[in-house]
């Protein structure tokens, strides 16, 4: 009895340990969404790209620097004769009279165009090298609407971008209200041949928190803006379309010369977080050229890295991009666009809702003070990207096992307690007087 007693015990205690083991916070334990750098306590500041360390970048372009992809930026034009993109720019289009042909001139007065081209494919050996782009290797295609933009020449502007042979759209831009059928259509176009969209999710405006269109429609990474500390940046539209997050506070960007005498300055706003997004659209697609527009989403929100409310959320979508993630995690394939499903807060699924009910957007953002207006009538403003469950829900989930574990661990301990009294319990009755002035009689040796 001694011998089946402590076994009980030890088994119990054995289970007790394993599970302190599986679910103490050790630093070697890495929860799968945190493959890449998290959070750092690293404040804006105009001379540094803080999002670099935050993103862990260095390592990332150790992986990919997005040679060989295309990103179009369809907004005001992009300066040419900025020194961060020479090189860097392949020949666009105009959109209107009042647009250049190519697209290298910059209409808009603040350079927007040029500072989100800078953000995307900035050189890093020219000018000051910590002012360098997201996937410096990669080329830009800049689609102007000259100084002003509507809804129809974003439209037109979309397929343009397709039909150049861009592989991710940048639209750091937006308007309130629901998107046009033409805005629809082009998405709808854009995503059939294979190319990402991705679009800022605005900026609040006089109280108007609602994400804009066009990233309101389903299909594109519609992206809000995040901190230096991993927190969700409260000048950011946010809303149920929201896909993912990204750093839009204090970013130093690429000027043309006559916004600033240097050709550098800082803005923020959730163009910067667009930027960022389609910039590593640019490192994934680089990286692995044979995936498809859908796993190459599905790869950005299966390893965005977690933030606010446990899985999706209004505020960051599924998480904070995580580019060295993006580049190095396993991946489950999917064989459609993940995000043309209703969003909820812990996945996708089920059909997509009529594009009239969607949310209103916010807006703006602007070199200097992010509330440049880029357009009229039917405005757009420049606003400063799954297994549908999320990681494989075909096997367990790690609360899963832990849970399991905890049982376990818990029914060990009690059959070791239980056993080890019930065992004293007999020692003691064997010293001491029975009941009724009877003697327990003692078990024979086979007993």
């Amino acid at each position: 009895m001694h011998h089946r007693a402590m076994l009980g015990l030890l088994v119990g205690l054995a289970l007790l340990v394993g599970l302190v083991m599986t679910t103490a916070p050790a630093g070697a334990a890495v929860p799968p969404y945190a493959a890449g750098p998290g959070p750092a306590s690293i404040a804006p500041a105009r001379g540094s790209q803080w999002y670099h360390a935050v993103l862990g970048l260095a390592q990332a372009h150790r992986i990919s620097q997005g040679a060989g992809t295309v990103v179009a930026v369809i907004d005001g034009g992009v300066d040419a004769s900025q020194p961060k993109l020479w090189g860097q720019l392949l020949p666009g289009t105009g959109i209107g009279p009042g647009a250049a042909r190519d697209g290298w001139r910059d209409d808009d007065p603040n350079g927007h165009g040029t500072a989100m081209a800078g953000i995307i494919a900035g050189r890093n050996d020219n000018g000051r090298p910590e002012v360098r782009g997201i996937a410096p290797a990669a080329k830009i295609l800049p689609v102007s609407t000259g100084a002003e933009a509507n809804s129809e020449e974003v439209a037109i502007g979309i397929r343009r971008a397709v039909d150049l042979g861009a592989d991710v759209i940048n639209l750091s831009l937006g308007s309130t209200g629901t998107a046009t059928p033409d805005e629809e259509k082009a998405v709808g176009y854009a995503l059939a041949h294979d190319v990402v969209v991705v679009a800022s999710a605005g900026n609040v405006e006089s109280g108007d928190t609602a994400i804009n269109s066009p990233a309101s429609i389903p299909g594109v990474v519609a992206v809000t803006g995040s901190t230096a500390a991993g927190g969700f940046w409260r000048e950011s539209a946010h809303g149920p379309r929201a896909v993912i997050a990204a750093p839009a506070p204090g970013i130093r960007a690429p000027v043309p010369t006559r916004v600033s005498p240097d050709g550098l300055d800082t803005g923020g706003g959730t163009s910067n977080s667009a930027a960022i997004v389609a910039g590593v659209v640019a490192l994934i697609r680089a990286a692995q050229p044979d995936l498809d527009a859908p796993n190459v989403i599905e790869r950005l929100v299966y390893t965005a890295r977690d933030a606010g409310s446990p899985g999706r959320d209004d505020e960051f979508g599924f998480g904070i991009v995580d580019p060295v993630a993006a580049l190095t995690r396993a991946v489950p394939v999917v064989r459609s666009n993940p995000l043309l499903s209703a969003p909820t807060r812990w996945g996708v699924g089920g059909p997509a809702p009529a594009a009239g009910r969607i949310m209103p957007g916010g807006q703006a953002r602007g070199s200097a003070g992010d509330a440049t207006t880029h357009g009229a009538g039917a405005t757009l403003t420049n606003t400063g990207p799954i297994g549908a469950a999320g990681p494989d829900s075909s096997k367990p989930s790690p609360l899963v096992w832990t849970a399991g574990l905890g049982i376990a661990a818990s029914l060990g301990v009690l059959l070791g307690i239980v056993t080890h009294l019930l065992y004293a319990w007999q020692r003691a009755t064997r010293a001491g007087p029975g009941r009724a002035g009877s003697r327990v009689r003692p078990r024979s040796p086979t007993g």
